[in-house]
């Protein structure tokens, strides 16, 4: 019984800590899209204030098992236009950036609230996700963010053939996730977020 209360709570501050990670970065992202031009996440409703279009099922799941994980990435007209190119590495930047601001933000909230334990491990986790999630989009692999800073630098020939395949970067990090690669290759960050996070919440390191 107590194994299945203990099961049922790391799901829900799970759940409720990717909420938190992935919700307000997508949102802000999508409206700089709409504000550069492009109404494609506006028409898809990515700019809507319901967390769960933003959410990805399989990046949510891989954050609560796995500590690291992915949103859905905010869709953008595969345009061959240096404006949207420009806004299209400064949103996927601009990820990176809040998810560095969303771990202090969290970090000093969960250090205020040891009497409330739900509400802590809510926010340790979301703390320690958003900059594990900051670190882990960098990776020049799609749907990430880096993928999309990579692509934005490519020359005008590669563009359509870039966004057409972009889709399978997914299943590429599903692969990894399954064949256990990709924790092999986090384990360090792993470590050096766990310490940090550590740092920040209960004032120590390891």
């Amino acid at each position: 019984m107590d194994h299945t209360i203990d099961l049922l709570e790391n799901l829900m501050t799970g759940f409720f800590a990717v909420l938190l990670v992935v919700f307000p970065r997508e949102v802000i992202k999508a409206y700089l899209v709409v504000l550069a031009g492009d109404e494609t996440p506006r028409k898809l409703k990515r700019t809507s204030l319901n967390p769960f279009v933003h959410m990805d099922p399989i990046g949510t799941i891989a954050f609560i098992l796995f500590d690291f994980g992915w949103a859905r990435p905010v869709p953008v007209f595969p345009m061959k236009n240096k404006k949207i190119r420009k806004v299209l590495i400064f949103s996927s930047l601009i990820g990176p950036i809040l998810g560095g601001g969303l771990f202090l933000a969290y970090g000093l909230i969960a250090r205020t609230s040891f009497s409330h334990d739900i509400i802590f491990k809510v926010f340790y986790k979301a703390c320690k996700w958003s900059l594990t999630y900051a670190i882990f989009s960098l990776f020049p692999v799609p749907p990430l963010d880096g993928s999309k800073i990579l692509g934005a630098f490519l020359p005008d020939e590669y563009w359509d053939w870039y966004i057409k395949y972009e889709i399978y970067g997914i299943l590429f990090l599903l692969g990894i996730l399954l064949l256990w690669i990709l924790p092999l290759i986090m384990q360090p960050f792993v470590y050096f977020i766990d310490s940090l996070t550590n740092l920040i919440i209960l004032g120590k390191g390891g």
